[in-house]
Formats: C-alpha cells, sequence, structure tokens
C-alpha cells in the first residue's frame, strides 16, 4: 500500500590509501587512484586515474585551489576550481564549491554553497568524454 523511499546512495569509506594532513600544503597536479583524503591545502589540479574506482574526501580544514575529477567525491572543504564526479557526489555543510561541477549523483547538504553550473552527466556519455580537464603535464595514457 505504501512505498518505501529508497534511501539516498552513500559512499562507504574503507580505508584511504593516501593522506594530506592538515599540516601540509602542496603545490603541483597530482593523480590518485583509490582513496585519496585532503585535510590540507592543494594549489594544482587533484585528479583521479581515469578507469579507477577512486574516492576523493575533502574534509571541511581542506582547500584545492584547481580542477577535481574522480570518481566519487564527499567534498566538506574548499574547492576553487572545476569539479567532475563520474558517479556519486556528496557535498556536504561546509562545502565551498567556486566552479563548474559536472556530476552522475549529487547529495548536497544545507549549507553547502556552489558559486558556478551545475550540469547532470548523462549515461550515455562516455567516460572519455567526461575527463575533458587538464591532465598533467608530461605524464602519457
Amino acid at each position: 500500500m505504501f512505498s518505501k523511499k529508497k534511501p539516498a546512495p552513500r559512499v562507504v569509506i574503507d580505508q584511504f590509501s593516501s593522506l594530506i594532513c592538515g599540516n601540509l600544503s602542496l603545490a603541483g597536479d597530482l593523480e590518485f587512484e583509490d582513496g585519496l583524503k585532503i585535510s590540507g591545502t592543494v594549489r594544482g589540479n587533484v585528479l583521479h586515474k581515469p578507469g579507477t574506482h577512486s574516492l576523493l574526501a575533502l574534509s571541511a580544514e581542506g582547500r584545492i585551489d584547481g580542477n577535481v575529477s574522480s570518481f566519487d567525491a564527499l567534498i566538506d572543504g574548499t574547492v576553487v576550481g572545476d569539479v567532475v564526479v563520474e558517479h556519486l557526489l556528496e557535498l556536504h555543510s561546509n562545502a565551498r564549491v567556486r566552479g563548474n561541477i559536472r556530476y552522475r549523483q549529487l547529495s548536497m547538504e544545507n549549507g553547502a554553497v556552489v558559486e558556478g553550473a551545475l550540469q547532470l552527466l548523462s549515461d550515455e556519455e562516455e567516460t572519455a568524454q567526461i575527463f575533458e580537464l587538464p591532465r598533467l603535464q608530461g605524464r602519457e595514457g
């Protein structure tokens, strides 16, 4: 008689293979696989290796000044740049994004702020077409 509402999709955090702590500031682009948690500052692009099921978590104290790509992303800090998330993007209450966001699924808490356009990726879009963000200089494939 009553249909149950399906719960919102959530990303499961098992463990992070890489961590940028709050006392660390990094200047330059980086490419990651698996899980990356950022509590410090990155001045450069943070891009996942295409074809991987990566997870990026940006804590409330974390900041990225550059473009971001990931399979899944949990953002609770500040991003100044464009964001592309192939699967699920969660914008938590402290999230501040100044740039355009492209995503497949979006969860946004009260208090999160986006200064830019939100664009839904269609299921038909090829993964290769999704990642039009600049790749790391000097790296092939």
